[in-house]
């Protein structure tokens, strides 16, 4: 039965921290306790707890008009693959010097690699491209929503797909399309591996690869110069040093490549450009999750199992909840986190869910990967409780509040 306790409009104020926005709580469900904490200038969590439900509900708002705070997605051992627990990941930045103020766990992942399942940006560099999610349990089989942020510091939710292309050196220059970076499509493709891959997949006969390796001689934000270091091979496995890369083409654009090897082979430079649709400018944060939940304020909850391919036993049955969002006017962030699966917090349904956020005053919200993974980490602290009998559990990557970098332009 689909649970639909929290959906009407918020109506009571709760009175927050001064300077900070209003906690708005859903009519029809009163909170038995509100606590508050400042963890740091600009950074407020919430601690909310209703015995109808139950709930027990975690809420980080983010002023966004600071400019020395950073939204900044960290993935597990710095790696393209592994997995870490979130509270590891933010004990490895706070021991290299870089205080880490609010982190919880962001997208889905594979449980033996920890690959996750969407396009993956950490300090402005893609480690992931896919032109459709890598997920084993989306029955659409589409590219799902995720969470950005521009490295001039605005958030973004959108239904980012990978529009990379290749071009070729002068004069002649060509746009030759680039599939995927790291990752390997069915079917012909074009693919980019860099050192996050560590070495390209080695080939069968029946579908074999022509590869070209390549030292990146520049970076000019999303795009990539490149220089040829070795005449073009086939069959795969090529180890890739860093600040090095290898252009790949299987099937029908192996021949591309081949072709291609020619007019490199002089060391003329090649540019690849690592882009993203719809265009909202250089992404230095960019994480996945599903599905969408609301959009300019209103929940599209009932709607995502035919917009993005999720299934009742995911949408409908109370899990535990990970969540981010934004306020109308992209000046304060969310990370919302809900318990489950235990007496005092039953978790909740994507409907629960996304009432919970709109009585927040989030106008953009998407769900992130929850259940065992759902974590909240402040200041090195985890505050929710995680829901394996074990514990914290080890995840693919995580999204955090920090301190701001520079990020190369």
């Amino acid at each position: 039965m689909r649970r639909t306790s929290v959906v009407a409009a918020a109506a009571i104020v709760i009175a927050g921290c001064a300077g900070q926005p209003a906690l708005r709580q859903p009519t029809g469900l009163p909170y038995d306790s509100v606590s508050t904490e400042r963890v740091a200038p600009g950074v407020v969590h919430r601690r909310l707890v209703a015995t109808q439900g139950p709930f027990t509900i975690h809420v980080v708002e983010v002023d966004l008009r600071r400019r020395d705070l950073a939204v900044a997605a960290v993935h597990a051992l710095d790696s393209l693959r592994g997995r870490e627990r979130t509270s590891a990941m933010v004990g490895r930045r706070a021991n290299g010097g870089m205080p880490v103020f609010a982190a919880v766990n962001a997208d889905f992942f594979d449980l033996k690699t920890g690959e996750n399942e969407n396009n993956q940006v950490v300090n402005g560099e893609v480690l992931k491209a896919v032109p459709l999610t890598d997920s084993p349990f989306d029955s659409l089989h589409t590219i799902h929503s995720q969470f950005a942020m521009t490295c001039d510091g605005h958030p973004q939710i959108e239904r980012f797909a990978f529009s990379g292309a290749v071009l070729t050196p002068p004069p002649a220059v060509a746009v030759l399309p680039l599939d995927a970076v790291n990752f390997r499509p069915r079917g012909d493709a074009t693919v980019l591996y860099t050192a996050a891959y560590g070495a390209t997949p080695n080939d069968s006969a029946a579908r074999a690869t022509v590869e070209i390796p390549f030292r990146v001689v520049a970076r000019n934000g999303d795009t990539l110069s490149l220089q040829a270091t070795a005449p073009a091979q086939t069959g795969g496995g090529l180890a890739i040093a860093p600040d090095h890369a290898v252009l790949s083409g299987s099937g029908a654009a192996a021949e591309v490549i081949r072709r291609l090897a020619g007019s490199v082979a002089s060391g003329a430079p090649l540019r690849v450009v690592l882009a993203f649709s719809p265009r909202r400018g250089r992404l230095c944060a960019l994480v996945g999750g599903w599905p969408r939940l609301v959009v300019d304020g209103r929940s599209i909850a009932d709607s995502v199992d035919r917009l993005e391919g999720t299934f009742p036993r995911f949408s409908v049955t109370r899990h535990p909840r990970t969540a981010v969002g934004f306020s109308r006017d992209s000046t304060t962030l969310y990370l919302i986190t809900v318990d489950g699966r235990s007496e005092s917090s039953s978790g909740m349904s994507l409907a629960e869910l996304a009432a919970l956020m709109q009585s927040l005053g989030v106008a953009q919200g998407l769900n992130l990967d929850g259940g065992g993974s759902t974590t909240l980490v402040l200041r090195g602290r985890i505050v929710n409780h995680p829901s394996d009998s074990t514990g914290e559990r080890t995840v693919g990557n995580a999204l955090i509040i920090t301190r701001k970098k520079a990020i190369s332009p």
